[in-house]
C-alpha cells in the first residue's frame, strides 16, 4: 500500500486527533453528531461553531462526517420509529452540507435478536435509499457494520441498493469483536470489497470493542491492508479511531504506511 497521508483520516473523539491531524497533515472526521440532540435546531449554531473551530484548528484538507448513531433503527417495524431516524439523518445531512464534507458515515443499526437479517437486508435498502433521494449528485453515504457478526447480510443490502452514492464503511474493530473471530477480517473485505468506500481502523482482542491502538490487539494490519489494496478501488479511505490516536499513527509510520513529516 502507497502512502496513506491523502487517504487517512483521524475521528475527532480520539485524544489528540486535532494535533495529531496538523503535524501529520492528515484529514478529519467528525463525530460532534453522534448523539442525536446535539442536532436539536436549539443547538445547532453552537454544533457548527464547534466543527468548524476543530477544523480551522487541525487545518485538514479531507472532511468526512459521523452522523448520529443514538436509536437510529433502518429496520424498525414501527413507521414512527423511520420517520425519527430520516428526520436525524436528514439534521445530520444539512450539517455536512454545511461544512463542506465529502461523506457521511452512519451506523447500520441492526439489533441481533430482534430482526431477522433477510428482513435487515431488504429494509434497511428501502430506508438508505429513501433518504438518499434527493441529496447531492456528489454525496456519499457509507453504512457502517457494528453488531454484525458476519458480512454477509451487509452485502445482501448492497445487492438491493441501486444508487452509487451508497457504500459500506468497514470497521474492522467492529467485526472482530461482534463475530468472536469466526469469519476472518480478510472475508469481510473479500465479500464486501465492491462495496466499501471507506474503513473504520482500530484494535481489540476480540472480547470487547475496546478501539485500541493498531498495533495492540489480534487483528494483523499488513494483511488487513493488503486485502484492501485486493478487493477494494485505490480511492478507498481510512479513519483512526482508536481512543488515542497518536499510537497508531506512529504504528503506520513505523510500518512503512505513512511517510514521516
Amino acid at each position: 500500500m502507497k502512502d496513506m497521508r491523502e487517504r487517512l483520516f483521524i475521528a475527532t473523539f480520539s485524544a489528540g486527533a486535532l494535533e495529531n491531524i496538523r503535524e501529520n497533515k492528515l484529514n478529519i472526521e467528525i463525530n460532534h453528531t453522534c448523539i442525536s440532540e446535539d442536532l436539536d435546531e436549539e443547538n445547532r449554531s453552537r454544533l457548527l461553531a464547534d466543527i468548524r473551530r476543530d477544523m480551522t484548528e487541525c487545518g485538514a484538507c479531507r472532511t468526512i462526517l459521523h452522523g448520529p448513531f443514538t436509536e437510529i433503527i433502518p429496520a424498525a417495524i414501527d413507521h414512527k420509529a423511520r420517520e425519527f431516524a430520516l428526520e436525524r439523518l436528514e439534521q445530520s445531512y444539512q450539517v455536512s452540507s454545511a461544512i463542506g464534507a465529502e461523506a457521511m458515515v452512519v451506523h447500520s443499526g441492526y439489533i441481533p435478536f430482534m430482526y431477522f437479517k433477510e428482513w435487515q437486508a431488504e429494509k434497511s435498502a428501502i430506508f438508505w435509499q429513501k433518504f438518499i433521494a434527493d441529496k447531492s449528485p456528489d454525496f456519499r453515504l457509507y453504512v457502517e457494520n457494528v453488531l454484525e457478526d458476519e458480512p454477509y447480510m451487509l452485502a445482501d443490502m448492497m445487492q438491493q441498493i441501486e444508487d452509487p452514492r451508497i457504500g459500506i464503511c468497514l470497521d474492522v474493530g467492529h467485526a472482530l469483536a461482534a463475530g468472536h473471530s469466526t469469519v476472518p477480517i480478510e472475508t469481510w473485505i473479500e465479500v464486501l470489497g465492491q462495496y466499501i468506500g471507506h474503513f473504520h481502523i482500530h484494535n481489540n482482542c476480540g472480547d470487547s470493542d475496546s478501539h485500541s491502538p493498531l498495533g495492540q490487539g489480534f487483528l494483523d494490519f499488513h494483511s488487513i491492508f493488503a486485502a484492501a489494496d485486493a478487493h477494494c478501488r485505490p480511492d478507498v479511505t481510512f479513519t483512526i479511531e482508536s481512543r488515542e490516536c497518536a499510537p497508531s499513527v506512529k504504528w503506520l509510520i513505523d510500518e512503512g504506511y505513512l511517510a514521516a513529516k
